[in-house]
């Protein structure tokens, strides 16, 4: 029975989060009454005034910001009190410098590799690809993105969807099932969660990923390292890219680098993995050594 109510408990973080989301909507809407809707006026909002802020970048930065530090704070208690979370693991236990490297590495193998993922789904699904389109103009991550969105984009979120997902969700689900089973669900999870067909598809491959990294590094570090530098990339180096001439050789040239990276990548994580855990059982074997510390979950 514990392990049915360990499962279930999967399913809390998102739909915590999911309701942070709208109460941050509301409070963001009852802000903008207060300076829209005179006091005199009764009626609220009509239809034009809802549509003109859901279309609006900044009204959405405002939501986004406020949703996430709010969740930031909570599942970061969650995660640390009830999931083993631990945000000051000792660095020569945890760390090995190959590894940073390593995730370095794979950033653009990821990011190429989504694109390839999302050309291919594009092409069977185009009404997704609008969908998709609408939503990132919408967002204001279709061009120039504001400070407050940029902080979103790159910091903020991947910090929030790191707690909820490969914090809270994966450790909660893996009291109840094997590692892969978990990494699974919670990739699936971080798929739903970005509610449309496209980035779903690719969330949930970066899931599996990001799952990954987390499980072997042994530590949630890790995971917001790779998602920070992943939209990093896809919000200010990705852009860039599009500029260039596309050509045949261009195109073999980056096929051919997302191989390298990704092989090369996973390959230099999990030796710098295997390095650090042998450090790490040097200094702990060492009889002059008196610092005790575990490496983080």
């Amino acid at each position: 029975m514990k392990k049915i109510g360990y499962f279930f408990s999967g399913f809390l973080p998102i739909l915590t989060t999911t309701a942070a989301q709208i109460l941050a909507s509301f409070f963001m809407f009852g802000i903008a009454a207060l300076f829209l809707c005179p006091a005199s006026q009764s009626t609220g909002f009509d239809a034009d005034t809802i549509e003109t802020l859901l279309t609006n970048t900044e009204f959405n930065a405002c939501i986004m910001l406020i949703y996430t530090v709010t969740c930031i704070v909570f599942m970061g208690i969650w995660y640390y009190r009830s999931c083993g979370g631990n945000y000051l693991p000792k660095p020569s236990l945890t760390f090995h410098p190959l590894q940073f490297l390593s995730i370095i590495l794979l950033i653009p193998g990821m990011q190429f590799f989504s694109g390839y993922l999302t050309s291919a789904v594009s092409l069977l699904f185009p009404n997704w690809l609008s969908q998709y389109e609408k939503l990132m103009e919408t967002a204001g991550l279709d061009s120039d993105i504001g400070l407050f969105m940029f902080i979103y984009a790159v910091i903020l979120g991947p910090v929030c969807e790191e707690l909820v997902f490969r914090g809270v969700t994966m450790h909660l689900v893996r009291r109840a099932l094997p590692f892969w089973a978990a990494n699974l669900m919670q990739a699936v999870l971080f798929g739903i969660f970005h509610m449309n067909w496209i980035q779903g598809i690719y969330a949930f491959v970066l899931g599996l990923v990001l799952g990954w990294i987390c499980e072997k590094g042994g530590s949630i570090y890790f995971s917001m390292f790779f998602h920070i530098l992943f939209n990093f990339w896809g919000t200010i180096i990705g852009p860039l890219l599009n500029n260039l001439k596309e050509t045949d050789l261009l195109g073999i040239i980056i096929f051919l680098f997302t191989i390298v990276s990704l092989v090369l990548g996973f390959s230099l994580f999990r030796l710098g993995t295997k390095w650090r855990d042998q450090k790490a059982a040097r200094l702990m074997a060492a009889p002059d050594h008196d610092d005790h510390f575990e490496a983080a979950e």
